[in-house]
């Protein structure tokens, strides 16, 4: 089988892989190389070089980073044998729509002083990601994710963050049919309430200086204090690592997505099914 090689791993937009998966990461990248299921058509299997020659830079997506700390401190030498490490950390508000996180807002913001005290601040994206309104079945009172926004906000910007990336759900098929089957209704989003709701969150990322800018959101970018995100940034992991990438745009994400060109090694099946089980999510959840 031919080997791909990718200078910028993605670990993963799929799945939370540094949550739950990190023992098979530890595996694979001792194996060299890890068989990638095209989730377009599952008939096509690449196989993607994991060695340290060959990659240039993990990017890790995760809710939580227990686990990947937890194994970093134990496999030093395995992790450090790459030039760079690079973090999507999703922390949103508690909800009711994600029952199955239950570690507090405050052992994330640990997780998050870590990673930017070990890594740098360079190498921390934050993520308040999705942003969503919805109702109780049978109940007109809208409620959103967005509770204990400015808290989060405050926190973050204490650790010395000055970005945050964010988006508003995309309700798919399948996301739509989940939250309808366990009581909740998703709520389609104007263009007009967007940009009110936006203009809350404006004033409040101001006053801790924090930059709002917005992923796969191209209407969005019209307003005032709203800049485009570029989750897997190929400048910023330059700085990292202090070598050049390629600033390939990545042809494999949605149209408005601002990211570089990445090899992504996670799924949505078998031991990819996600253990999170967030109602908005268009991961495939853990069966219960």
């Amino acid at each position: 089988m031919n080997i791909t090689k990718s200078d910028i791993i993605s670990c993963s937009r799929r799945t939370d892989i540094p949550a739950f998966l990190m023992d098979w990461v530890i595996d694979q990248i001792r194996l060299g190389y890890v068989d990638v299921v095209n989730p377009f058509n599952r008939k096509q299997v690449y196989r993607v070089s994991l060695k340290p020659e060959h990659v240039k830079c993990w990017v890790w997506w995760s809710k939580n980073f227990e686990k990947w700390i937890e194994l970093y401190n134990q496999e030093k030498d395995l992790f450090k044998s790459y030039k760079g490490h690079y973090f999507q950390f999703t922390i949103n508000s508690p909800s009711e729509l994600e029952k199955n996180i239950t570690i507090s807002l405050e052992e994330r913001f640990k997780q998050l002083e870590w990673l930017i005290k070990e890594f740098g601040l360079l190498a921390v994206n934050y993520r308040f990601d999705p942003i969503i309104v919805f109702k109780k079945k049978g109940s007109n009172e809208f409620k959103s994710n967005l509770n204990k926004f400015e808290y989060i906000i405050e926190n973050v910007s204490a650790l010395g963050l000055r970005e945050m990336i964010f988006s508003f759900a995309t309700i798919y098929p399948k996301v739509k049919n989940r939250m309808n089957a366990r009581g909740y209704v998703p709520v389609e989003l104007s263009f007009e309430k967007k940009k009110e709701i936006v203009n809350r969150l404006i004033e409040i990322c101001n006053s801790y200086n924090i930059k709002m800018k917005a992923c796969c959101q191209p209407d969005l970018l019209e307003m005032e204090g709203i800049e485009q995100a570029h989750c897997i940034d190929a400048y910023k992991i330059e700085k990292l690592i202090g070598e050049n990438i390629p600033k390939i745009r990545d042809k494999g994400q949605r149209d408005n997505c601002g990211c570089f060109k990445s090899k992504d090694i996670g799924g949505y099946s078998g031991i990819f099914r996600c253990k999170h089980n967030c109602d908005y999510c268009y991961a495939s959840p853990a069966k219960k």
